[in-house]
């Protein structure tokens, strides 16, 4: 807000004015100094000569510099030209035993000459219109000692190219306005004006930015309340308004004021719009056809002060005083609709009515210079703070009320809460020990059901060891059976050759006996060895590893698998290859355990080709690769191939989980590949891999840290 100087002319007691040879007479100084804006003379150009007192500029022309720049004083060069002023003044001796003061506003760029000697130099003067700046000092004084009683002021003067005047905000442009006072008398004036206007701001900033923390805050924890995100706009939109008006009235570049004092009154306007944003959301108002109406004048309003030069003042308070209304009529009927705190806010809304309202007439006043308001920037300060602050304040109130409601409903249900909790701990406790008894008897069932599929699979992989042994042991027996009845066939012709005396004959009979005695031992032992390898792959593993020739175990399992399949299915029927790493050497394992986990991923493969065979794919040749490779000396690995169907990726994660199985009712317990993850990777310590596409096949990979045998 900008204050209108008050210009005071010491009449008769104070000031003798003559225009005897154009000399501004001062016999003393008032405690607000003198306003210098008669008796100056101007002339157009630039000449060193005319900052000397001797100069006679009798034929100048009368000018009153105060005056506004853009539309009253159209004589003064336009920007970039160079113009002088000079001004007669007569000192009473009790002056120039004082050290006084120039406190000057200006609109252009300006340099001061007293008597010939230079004074200031504000802004730069140049023939260059590129380096000129007008920079204005806001009244800071000047310290100047007077000796004579007569006194030349001359101020070589120019305007900036390109800038923008306004009169935002009761902004005036004068070319330029002098004030002489004692020094001490200005410094305290100029001091006191600013320290009161930084004060203020500085006051309203922290009010604000506390206000903006705590909107911010409530947002946060309650981001479906919209309105305090719009009272934190609010909040910042005040506060750089503030700052842009503190910016704008003190010195600094003239190119700068307007568009500080234009984004001044926009962001209040903004501001302003958005606490009305605010309690729409907060009451719960609809927006109708009125608010839109309020938010296109906004608009005009912010784009009106950027082109009008003049009356802007009535932009000012047109449009906030409208919203005003509309703030105070909303507050109002959220009281008529008996909402819960309402009156908080509608006395908040009244108040800012009042007191905005009152900040207008005191402005108003001030403009009239009404001289019993001599402490009206003070009293407008304060009615203007009591205005900007009573909305937030009323919703900060409203806002505690809001929690302390929603801590005492909170309260109360959780009061309820407990209650029902007393009530049903005995219900739950008695629940809770009927669970716990179900689930105690239904895990002894489960685990009793458990160990019986262990067993199951177990007896399963027995059983097709079984058969495969079985199978196997029949061809040994076959041939000692066909030799034993030969045997006693030879021995029979034996007998008749001795009692025919033909020894040759019965010599050559005995060599044939002895032949099939060999074979009779060779096959029997065959079905000894076959034996033996049933009863250690069906008693219980005691766990003790032993040096284990991988190779021969492999090749062994793969057989009996074969066999075993074949017992029960005749016309099962499948390609074998063996891919053996002879350098493999021994390596200690449990061999009934590895023999396990191979006739299971064997028997798996047989069962994956069989299937795909069953088809009936046209050149499919079901085909099984047993493989074991010694890896950098640290590793042992075997690998189970197959060319059946693959495993679908969606259950590739889920096959080795216990009694999860692709086969059909019936044919599987879904525990075989579970206990070969468990004896590989806990009982042996090593990995248990499986690699599978789609349509081409799986390969499972058996990894054992070597243990020298």
């Amino acid at each position: 807000m900008m204050r209108n100087l008050i210009f005071c002319l010491l009449l008769f007691p104070l000031l003798a004015f003559t225009q005897n040879e154009a000399i501004f007479r001062i016999d003393s100084l008032p405690k607000e100094g003198i306003l210098l804006n008669q008796g100056w003379k101007w002339h157009a150009g630039d000449n060193p000569e005319w900052a000397k007192a001797e100069y006679d500029d009798s034929d100048w022309e009368d000018i009153d510099p105060t005056k506004d720049i853009v539309d009253e004083l159209p004589e003064i060069p336009k920007p970039s030209g160079i113009c002088w002023f000079r001004l007669h003044l007569r000192m009473d001796s009790k002056l120039q035993q004082r050290i006084l003061s120039f406190s000057a506003s200006q609109s252009g760029a300006s340099e001061l000459y007293a008597n010939g000697s230079r004074v200031w130099s504000f802004g730069v003067i140049s023939s260059d219109p590129d380096q000129i700046l007008a920079f204005d000092p806001a009244n800071k004084p000047i310290p100047y000692y007077h000796h004579d009683s007569t006194l030349v002021l001359a101020i070589r003067y120019t305007l900036q190219p390109n800038v923008r005047y306004t009169h935002i905000l009761l902004r005036k442009n004068p070319a330029f306005s002098i004030r002489l006072n004692y020094l001490e008398s200005a410094q305290y004036q100029y001091k006191k004006h600013y320290t009161r206007l930084s004060n203020l701001v500085h006051f309203r900033f922290g009010v604000f930015i506390i206000l903006l923390i705590g909107y911010v805050s409530l947002h946060t924890f309650y981001p479906s309340r919209i309105a305090y995100l719009y009272f934190s706009l609010f909040a910042i939109f005040v506060t750089i308004t503030d700052i842009s008006q503190l910016l704008g009235e003190g010195p600094t570049k003239v190119s700068s004021i307007y568009y500080l004092l234009l984004s001044s009154v926009g962001f209040y306007l903004i501001g302003t719009f958005c606490m009305l944003t605010a309690l729409y959301a907060l009451i719960g108002q609809k927006k109708t056809w009125l608010y839109w109406l309020l938010l296109g004048l906004v608009v005009l309003s912010i784009v009106s002060q950027a082109l009008i030069y003049r009356n802007t003042i009535i932009i000012e308070l047109i449009t906030p005083n409208f919203i005003n209304i509309e703030i105070v009529r909303i507050t109002l009927k959220s009281v008529k609709g008996q909402k819960k705190g309402a009156s908080i806010i509608a006395a908040g809304g009244v108040s800012f009515a009042i007191f905005w309202v009152a900040f207008i007439l005191l402005v108003f006043m001030n403009g009239l210079n009404i001289s019993i308001f001599n402490s009206i920037y003070t009293v407008a300060d304060v009615v203007y703070n009591l205005a900007i602050l009573s909305i937030p304040i009323a919703v900060s109130i409203y806002s505690g009320y809001e929690v302390a409601l929603n801590n005492r409903s909170l309260t109360q249900k959780l009061s309820e809460v407990e209650t029902l909790s007393i009530e049903k701990q005995t219900i739950l406790a008695d629940q809770n020990e009927t669970l716990e008894r179900q689930v105690t008897e239904r895990t002894a069932a489960l685990k009793a059901s458990q160990a019986q599929l262990i067993q199951s699979e177990k007896l399963a992989s027995l059983g097709e060891l079984t058969a495969g042994i079985a199978h196997e042991i029949q061809n040994p027996l076959n041939f000692v059976n066909n030799f034993a009845e030969v045997s006693a066939e030879m021995l029979g012709e034996m007998k008749e050759e001795i009692k025919a005396g033909n020894t040759s004959e019965v010599i050559a009979i005995a060599d044939d006996l002895e032949q099939n005695l060999s074979k009779i031992n060779h096959h029997g032992q065959r079905a000894s060895s076959i034996v033996k390898g049933m009863l250690e792959h069906s008693r219980a593993s005691t766990g003790v590893k032993e040096p284990t020739d991988l190779n021969a175990l492999a090749d062994e399992y793969l057989r009996l698998a074969y066999h075993g399949l074949r017992a029960k299915d005749s016309m099962f029927s499948a390609t074998m290859k063996t891919h053996f790493d002879e350098s493999l050497p021994m390596v200690e394992v449990i061999p009934q355990e590895i023999g396990r986990v191979l006739l299971n991923l064997i028997n798996n493969a047989f069962y994956a080709v069989n299937e795909k065979a069953k088809q009936g794919i046209e050149g499919y040749a079901p085909t099984l690769t047993l493989s074991t490779r010694w890896l950098s000396g640290a590793e042992a690995e075997i690998r189970v191939q197959d060319n059946g169907p693959g495993i679908p990726e969606s259950i590739r994660d889920k096959i080795f989980q216990p009694f999860f199985t692709t086969k059909p009712s019936g044919q599987g317990t879904g525990l075989g590949l579970s206990l070969a993850y468990d004896i590989v990777t806990k009982g042996h310590g090593g990995t248990l891999d499986v690699k599978s596409t789609i349509g081409e096949g799986t390969e499972f990979i058996i990894r054992l840290v070597y243990e020298p045998g």
